[in-house]
């Protein structure tokens, strides 16, 4: 079976391979957060026009000046409301647009823009409902946390020292990312599932998923670690190279706004990898041709990669 390493790699260049594909969504995502952006600058306009204020939010961001706007001038529009929905939306155009990134992997062609859309809306109403199933998924990492959280109050009552407290908090935050990560990579191979299948029941789908990662469990967290932990480091680097920018002026601005485009462009091109790559592990693993068992798809792919390097 194919390593997690060629996975990783294979992920990484096919996505590179669609930059057609890597460069549309990087536009959508672009317009997406300019109409974002637009009523909020509208309202600080008008909040800070002639004011000092905008000359201290300029040189160092201030979160409760930017609530209070919100608030404020925002017609009717709450920091809590904005969060929730843009989140909605954006979360809604993830789902749509996941049918089609996988439709071009899965299909082998090379990005055209009305198969892309094609796959959007073929696959979005099933993927909907894996979103939904998983909601399930994440309630149950949820109710993990409270037991974890109420067990660490128990353990820590008498404590002398915060010490045992912060370990304990630590722990905790580490199982529920990994919980939430599991939960998120169960349902990135349910997506490929029931596009490589055309699979329609969703709970079916889900039970296949969770049979295919169980079979594969430490290369399938293995791939996912590798791509995780690449997008950590580019938001490392990223916040690294940010903090060393301070925006004074217009060239500072226009350096800034270079650097978090760029960065927009790695995590588009990362979460693309994600789906890649991991549909890559899939076609070589045994969940990918039904009723092949695994002894016999490693003699398949042992005996082609026999007559490819015999050639």
């Amino acid at each position: 079976m194919i390593s997690i390493f060629s996975a990783f790699k294979n992920g990484l260049l096919n996505a590179w391979n669609e930059r057609k594909m890597l460069f549309w969504l990087y536009g959508f995502n672009f317009i997406f957060a300019y109409l974002l952006t637009l009523p909020i600058s509208m309202m600080l306009s008008n909040a800070l026009d002639r004011t000092t204020a905008a000359e201290k939010i300029l040189q160092a961001f201030d979160f409760t000046i930017f609530i209070s706007i919100i608030n404020d001038y925002g017609i009717g529009l709450t920091f809590s409301r904005l969060l929730i929905t843009i989140g909605l939306f954006y979360l809604v155009l993830n789902i749509f647009f996941a049918g089609g990134v996988l439709e071009v992997f899965v299909e082998g062609k090379r990005f055209q823009l009305a198969d892309f859309f094609s796959g959007c809306i073929k696959y979005f109403y099933r993927f909907l409902r894996l979103f939904l199933i998983s909601l399930l998924f994440l309630g149950g990492v949820f109710i993990v946390n409270l037991l974890l959280s109420t067990l660490s109050g128990l353990l820590t009552e008498n404590a002398t020292t915060e010490h045992a407290g912060i370990l304990l908090f630590v722990l905790r935050m580490a199982i529920v990312v990994f919980l939430l990560a599991f939960t998120n990579m169960i349902f990135d191979y349910a997506k490929i599932v029931t596009i490589v299948n055309d699979y329609y029941g969703m709970i079916k789908t889900v039970k296949l998923t969770l049979m295919f990662v169980r079979m594969s469990l430490l290369k399938t967290i293995g791939l996912y670690a590798l791509y995780f932990f690449t997008a950590i480091i580019i938001v490392l680097i990223y916040l690294l190279i940010s903090s060393l920018i301070h925006i004074t002026d217009g060239f500072t601005v226009l350096l800034f706004f270079i650097l978090s485009q760029v960065y927009m462009f790695a995590k588009i091109w990362i979460r693309i990898s994600f789906f890649a790559g991991q549909y890559s592990f899939y076609h070589y693993s045994n969940a990918a041709l039904p009723g092949m068992t695994k002894e016999l798809l490693d003699k398949v792919v042992d005996d082609y990669e026999k007559r490819v390097s015999g050639s």
